[in-house]
């Protein structure tokens, strides 16, 4: 923080005349420091506007021209020199030497006295800390709810976005629990290694090739839970400290959160998911809540469909990976399924982060991804990524199937056929899902896979894991249930189309 020349040499009141150095009246001034000496740089510390009359300059033009020279080399900001004293004008060699080196010289009227200067730097330094616990004080309370929405990430988020700057944040094993922007070149592990704070060392800063990079602890207590990292190509102001250790203190609170308080966190951040994909939630209300939670919304949402694993397994381990790429958790159950809420991101990104979800849960779990919707259109989008899940079951896929990728995804996604089509689902499904709950049998899952199969025994029977006896036992009880013949090709390419937009009733948690 500093007072830029050009701001110090426009007030008109001081009466400020540029000599020499002109282009490097962008400099800031940390100080005005008044100073008689005649070799003044052993008191100095960079950045200061030397104010002088030259009550002690040397008399020969090589050691006044010296004089400059050390100055510059002592990173001051300018000189200032004061004429009608001892000098009636600035001496030719000072103008001369300061030109050379770039280094600004200002003429100080007689009228003008040091003091004048001196007050007005310090009064604009005194604005700008101002203006700094100011900016801070209206981020804070934005910080502090996105915390509230979305933990860790959310406010790695808040701070990357306040500062401009990358944040990293590392659990107390050194793992990257969140970081903004997703994709941000991050320092090196050596880099970390020599940041990492000691014990009674609250934050440590390094510059070089990498940048400006500070770390922060995160701790309660004796307690550390991590470390902030935040990297940045410019100096670091004062309000970047600020929200830094107020990140820092709301990322540890949220490590401290008792279970249960994060137990309710997720559940209301389930109920959520519940209503958006229900539709029962205003797409205002909706986009609001999720951008406050650090969830991108600009692209709109995908909606991910895991069949053959129990919810927390897949809140767990798809809270790590979100985790790692900066995303808050919105998972829930929907229609016996854990669904979880992806960002509308490209088709490659949204696949590669839906894979590393299945990745880290147990065999036999099978995946549906839906295309992209508009936060309002919930209702499709875990339509969707429900059907491809069960596709997916009934391929034994073991990658996630993006329903793009399936035929006859244009009816359904359509809002004037998809109406007809649940309709149609609803009257011809709607009995095996009955039977197949009051029995404990697979009547639906058996009816889809052999038209998946194109009603070929081996292989449907195969995908189930079942004799074609058994599958052929299995769709004679469905032709009986439903009074229809399967071998009636007008019957499968209608049941077919039934099963593409089937939706079975929402399941409570």
């Amino acid at each position: 923080m500093g007072v830029p020349l050009t701001w110090l040499v426009r007030r008109k009141e001081l009466r400020l005349k540029v000599l020499a150095g002109q282009a490097g009246l962008d400099r800031e001034v940390s100080w005005a420091h008044s100073i008689e000496l005649a070799d003044p740089t052993p008191w100095l510390s960079g950045g200061e506007l030397v104010l002088t009359t030259g009550l002690r300059l040397p008399r020969s033009a090589d050691a006044r021209r010296d004089y400059i020279s050390r100055l510059a080399a002592a990173g001051v900001a300018a000189v200032g020199f004061g004429v009608g004293l001892t000098h009636e004008q600035v001496p030719d060699p000072l103008v001369e030497a300061a030109q050379d080196v770039g280094l600004p010289l200002l003429e100080v009227p007689l009228p003008t006295p040091f003091v004048a200067v001196t007050k007005a730097v310090m009064e604009r330094l005194a604005e700008q800390q101002y203006e700094g616990v100011a900016q801070a004080s209206r981020i804070q309370p934005r910080m502090t709810r996105a915390a509230l929405r979305g933990g860790a990430q959310a406010v790695v988020r808040a701070l990357a976005v306040s500062t401009g700057t990358a944040v990293l944040f590392l659990d107390h094993e050194g793992k990257a629990r969140a970081v903004h922007p997703p994709g941000a070149r991050m320092p090196g592990p050596q880099v970390l290694a020599d940041l990492r704070p000691a014990d009674q060392v609250a934050a440590t800063v390094s510059s070089g090739p990498e940048g400006v990079v500070v770390a922060q602890q995160v701790r309660v207590g004796p307690r550390v839970h991590g470390r902030l990292v935040l990297v940045t190509e410019r100096p670091l102001a004062a309000v970047d400290h600020l929200l830094l250790g107020h990140a820092a203190s709301l990322i540890a609170l949220e490590a401290e959160k008792p279970l249960r308080l994060r137990d309710e966190q997720n559940r209301v951040n389930s109920m959520f998911l519940r209503m958006l994909l229900n539709g029962t939630v205003a797409a205002p209300a909706a986009a609001d809540h999720l951008a406050e939670a650090g969830f991108p919304v600009r692209d709109g949402v995908r909606v991910l469909a895991l069949r053959g694993v129990s919810p927390r397994r897949v809140s767990e381990s798809a809270g790590e990976e979100l985790a790692e790429r900066g995303l808050p958790l919105f998972g829930g159950v929907h229609a016996d399924c854990a669904v979880l809420l992806l960002p509308g991101a490209q088709a490659e990104t949204a696949q590669a982060l839906a894979d590393g979800v299945l990745v880290r849960l147990p065999g036999r779990t099978w995946a549906g991804l839906s295309s992209v919707h508009a936060v309002a259109d919930g209702p499709a989008a875990v339509s969707e990524a429900l059907n491809a899940s069960a596709v997916a079951q009934a391929r034994e896929c073991s990658v996630v199937v993006p329903f793009e990728s399936l035929a006859g995804q244009v009816l359904v996604a359509r809002p004037e056929t998809r109406t007809v089509l649940e309709s149609l689902a609803q009257a011809r499904l709607g009995p095996l899902a009955v039977y197949d709950a009051a029995h404990g049998t697979e009547l639906l899952v058996s009816l889809r896979a052999f038209l998946e199969h194109n009603g070929q025994w081996e292989s449907a029977s195969a995908a189930l894991g079942v004799h074609r006896h058994t599958l052929r036992s299995r769709l004679d009880r469905v032709q009986q249930l439903l009074d229809l013949d399967l071998g009636s090709a007008h019957v499968r390419a209608e049941i077919l189309l039934a099963l593409s937009a089937w939706q079975a009733p929402d399941s409570r948690e």
